[in-house]
C-alpha cells in the first residue's frame, strides 16, 4: 500500500512536470519545441490520470 501511496506522489509530480514543459515549449517559436510540447502534453495527461484510475479500480474491489 506503501508503494501506491509512493508512486502517486511520484506520478502528480511528473504530470506537473509535463504540463510544464508543455507550456514552455508551446511558447517557443521553433517548430521542434511545438512538436515537443505535444510528445508532453499526453504524457501529463496519462501521468495525472493514472492515480486516480488506481483509486477508483481499488476502490471497487
Amino acid at each position: 500500500m506503501a508503494a501506491l501511496g509512493f508512486l502517486s506522489v511520484v506520478l502528480t509530480r511528473l504530470s506537473i512536470v509535463s504540463f510544464t514543459c508543455f507550456a514552455a515549449c508551446r511558447a517557443q517559436q521553433h517548430r521542434a519545441f511545438k512538436v515537443l510540447a505535444y510528445v508532453c502534453l499526453p504524457v501529463g495527461l496519462a501521468c495525472g490520470l493514472t492515480p486516480i484510475a488506481v483509486l477508483t479500480h481499488a476502490s471497487t474491489l
